[in-house]
């Protein structure tokens, strides 16, 4: 794999950064989202000082970000940054500092998978993916073919939990997974997603990974019971990559 074999280079500085305002950000959304229940017994003056250090901490936010942004090199942001991108696992591999790339990549695709399945909070770790990405590289993995690497990668983004503290409504079908089996679907989605060659516009990228992520749903149970075996996990990657 070219470009594989790089470890985490000063490109990869602003991931903890970037993972340090995500969690602040929720932090703030869970607060507010507390603050704003009708029932909860919080007396007035609190309330109202409480509502005034949330927006406090969003604007910190705000402006870390922008600064943070002015100084991450983003491969797969040459438009709006919160674009998914025609990346294919083999697209990444070839380019320098794939860790990064993939992780990048690999957050929005989540992100949006996440969104589709139900959940409409939770965090997406960049450093976790990345550094799964770079495990499974230098384990070896990729002297087998592209589904032997997309198992690798399932199961260590997975034991990383790079998905979590996820919430999701009494209604919305993300309700019915715990959090593990919704982190599962999602990742398995993510990966088959990138396995699928490109083809088509924007949108159809997104229509990709949302038909991805229905068949991920659908296959739970399977998921369940394989994502410890790499070998059977490969095999369900190679069986319903040709299928979309």
């Amino acid at each position: 794999m070219p470009g594989s074999q790089r470890s985490l280079s000063t490109s990869a500085a602003t991931l903890p950064l970037k993972d340090a305002l995500r969690m602040l950000r929720f932090t703030v959304k869970r607060g507010r989202s507390l603050l704003d229940k009708p029932l909860a017994p919080v007396p007035s003056p609190i309330s109202t000082v409480a509502r005034a250090a949330l927006r406090d901490f969003d604007q910190f936010a705000d402006r870390v970000n922008d600064v943070a942004a002015g100084l991450s090199h983003r491969f797969l942001d040459s438009g709006d940054p919160g674009r998914l991108r025609a990346a294919t696992l083999e697209d990444i591999e070839n380019i320098g500092e794939a860790e990064i790339v993939f992780a990048q990549a690999a957050y929005r695709g989540l992100t949006c998978a996440l969104r589709h399945l139900g959940a409409n909070e939770g965090l997406v770790s960049e450093v976790r993916i990345a550094e799964a990405y770079k495990t499974v590289i230098q384990s070896g993995a990729t002297e087998g073919d592209r589904f032997s690497i997309a198992a690798a990668l399932m199961q260590e983004l997975v034991q990383r939990k790079v998905v979590r503290d996820l919430l999701s409504g009494p209604d919305q079908e993300a309700a019915s997974l715990t959090e593990a089996e919704l982190a599962k679907v999602s990742i398995f989605a993510l990966i088959l997603w990138f396995l699928v060659e490109r083809e088509g516009d924007q949108d159809d990228v997104e229509a990709l990974l949302l038909t991805c992520c229905d068949i991920a749903r659908a296959l739970e149970s399977d998921l369940a019971e394989r994502c410890g075996d790499v070998e059977r996990l490969r095999d369900l990657f190679a069986a319903y990559v040709d299928k979309i």
